[in-house]
């Protein structure tokens, strides 16, 4: 269940939505995506879910070590991110 909570990620922006598409309840999403994001370095949702995009793009999923390099790249704001260049993914 855990590799089904990571692949919606990209798509449902809300725990909620994740377990009505799922048909789980939101506190088995809350505790597969802390265990996601244990296993991944503590990367934060948006980093969770830039990864999944990826990866349903086919991209190869990050092993551990890049997943914790990733996880450690400075926040960016809101400001500084632009929507737009998220459709490349």
């Amino acid at each position: 269940m855990e590799k089904q909570v990571f692949a919606a990620l990209h798509s449902a922006p809300s725990n909620e939505e994740i377990a009505a598409d799922l048909n789980i309840s939101t506190r088995t999403v809350k505790f597969h995506i802390a265990n996601i994001r244990a296993k991944l370095g503590g990367l934060t949702r948006l980093r969770l879910c830039l990864l999944s995009a990826l990866h349903r793009r086919g991209l190869p999923a990050l092993c551990t070590s890049c997943a914790q390099a990733f996880a450690k790249l400075p926040k960016c704001s809101t400001s500084a991110f632009n929507l737009s260049d998220a459709s490349a993914l």
